[in-house]
């Protein structure tokens, strides 16, 4: 009765703020443009580049607060999307919000059925159309007024499930359950591509695995197809390619079943060229690889069949592990040449050839030097090229990387490093060669909220713009660093209390997962339950 009741007050407290802080003027028909910022990787290439920003390098250093929301509870790790000057962010309670990018009035919100982690994609579902007008007018008009399509917001939650919004009003469109194991869930944003949802599956049954009464293990991830239209079901792959069968009971005497794993954590990355889809995969959940585990993956995009494989197991990982959390990286080289560049939850970076079946053509071990590693110097990092293992590392690749068209930026989280350890670093890898351009160790200042449970692992996903990387920090610090020599530019600590928009009580934290995006001049980031928007002198 107290949960019930405890939710309704939650409910009401959120309308309440929904009406104080609603736009004046409802929201119109929402067309994709040129000025955004859709989905995870804001490309299907998941490059995490925006190649206009309306900022200019040399104006990153006077970024000032504009405005902050305040989310009605929990933290948050969701990307916030910006389409056609609509920000779309989802919530881990489920709540599903639609603001205006400029000035943080909410237009809409919508409460899923389970909370939600990721990134919203938006795309239209006809084409766009001219008004019709009678004939006489048509000769006399300069123009004709076009009217924008209707345009769907997609997003996963907790649960396994997928949904598509309308993106003006923020109504239920559709809702398909991609897969029904109870641990099943969305944490990859869905890609969208030629009328296709392409949505990876992931589970947390590696947490529930820890207890001796639970049947390890079950789960097996996937990638399905659906159609954007209707939410149908159009093909699904599995990562893990026989179905679980009983093997052993544990020592509580509980039986065990296998093979299983090999989650997809990250969002899809679509390769139109050859048509098809890379995804990223984890490792086994019982202990024993399989061929899809630990790899890149190669599906066909038209009906899900694999291309081809590389995994990527390293005997060097130990406990860290050889799997993967962050999308590949597709890109062009200056030779016309395209590179998949996979950065590793090991610490290693590979550059992969998609021509000859993920052959590796270079591949990185991110470290620290014993001289502390400090930035604009390539000592951090050892570089090789083929399989051998090589040294141990302070930490590995967690929620993904940035490349513009000469580097890839790569954040390296210590709490990924077996054992576990507080540090953090961005470097700058040469696409082409994987040799590093630069690398800078985070700062070590004391938390906001105490020296306690303080690090300074740089596990949130990487965003580049022209002359600037944005990387977060475990330690509520977003920073923005030089492309040319990783120096500091801009540095704001995230973790304080903000007065919101909406008048939630809102205060920041550790930055993680989805990373800062950027559209017309403003930087946008979420840091514990609060969505913060940056501008120039914060106009």
């Amino acid at each position: 009765m107290f949960c019930a009741l405890g939710w309704l007050l939650l409910g009401g407290a959120a309308d309440a703020a929904l009406a104080d802080n609603a736009c004046p003027s409802p929201a119109g028909p929402v067309a994709i443009g040129n000025a955004l910022w859709n989905g995870w990787g804001r490309g299907l290439d998941n490059t995490r580049y925006q190649p206009e920003p309306a900022i200019r390098a040399s104006d990153v250093a006077k970024l000032a607060l504009k405005w902050a929301y305040g989310y009605q509870s929990g933290t948050e790790f969701g990307q916030p999307t910006i389409v056609d000057e609509r920000l779309f962010v989802t919530s881990s309670t489920g709540r599903i919000y639609s603001l205006d990018s400029k000035t943080g009035c909410t237009y809409w919100t919508y409460d899923a059925a389970a909370g939600s982690q990721t990134a919203v994609v938006i795309g239209e579902l006809a084409r766009a159309r001219v008004a019709a007008l009678p004939k006489r007018l048509k000769r006399t008009l300069a123009h004709l007024d076009v009217i924008k399509a209707p345009s769907a917001a997609f997003f996963g939650d907790d649960t396994g499930a997928v949904y598509a919004l309308d993106a003006q009003k923020g109504t239920l469109l559709w809702k398909t359950q991609v897969d029904t194991h109870p641990m099943a869930r969305i944490v990859g944003a869905p890609t969208l591509y030629n009328d296709r949802l392409y949505v990876a599956v992931s589970s947390t049954e590696d947490a529930a695995a820890a207890n001796p009464s639970y049947s390890c293990c079950t789960f097996r991830g996937s990638v399905a197809a659906l159609d954007i239209a209707t939410g149908r079901t159009l093909w699904k792959s599995y990562t893990v390619l026989q179905e679980p069968q009983p093997t052993r009971k544990n020592s509580a005497g509980v039986q065990e079943f296998g093979p299983a794993g090999a989650a997809i954590v990250s969002s899809p990355t679509v390769d139109g060229k050859r048509n098809v889809l890379y995804v990223a995969t984890g490792g086994s959940a019982t202990g024993v690889e399989q061929s899809l585990t630990d790899a890149i993956v190669a599906l066909d995009s038209a009906d899900g069949k694999l291309r081809w494989v590389k995994q990527l197991v390293r005997p060097d990982a130990g406990t860290a592990g050889s799997g993967f959390s962050s999308s590949p990286v597709l890109r062009t080289l200056a030779t016309g040449n395209q590179v998949l560049l996979a950065g590793q939850k090991s610490g290693v970076v590979y550059g992969l050839d998609p021509d000859h079946g993920g052959e590796i053509l270079w591949q990185t071990k991110i470290g620290v030097s014993s001289a502390g590693a400090a930035g604009g110097g390539a000592s951090g990092v050892i570089s090789m090229v083929g399989p051998p293992g090589v040294a141990g590392s302070p930490g590995g690749v967690a929620w993904g990387s940035a490349a513009d068209h000469r580097s890839l930026y790569v954040a390296i989280s210590g709490l990924l490093a077996q054992p576990a350890n507080t540090s953090g670093s961005l470097t700058a890898l040469d696409m082409a060669t994987g040799v590093a351009r630069w690398h800078t160790a985070a700062p070590e200042p004391a938390c906001s909220w105490s020296e306690r449970n303080c690090s300074h692992a740089q596990a949130q996903a990487v965003t580049v713009m022209p002359g600037s990387a944005f990387s977060g920090s475990m330690d509520g610090h977003l920073r923005a660093y030089s492309t040319i020599d990783g120096k500091i530019l801009w540095d704001f600590d995230t973790a304080r209390d903000f007065q919101t928009k909406n008048g939630i009580k809102a205060s920041g934290g550790p930055l993680d997962h989805g990373g800062a995006t950027i559209v017309n001049g403003m930087v946008y980031v979420n840091s514990g339950n609060t969505l913060l928007a940056f501008s120039v002198d914060g106009k």
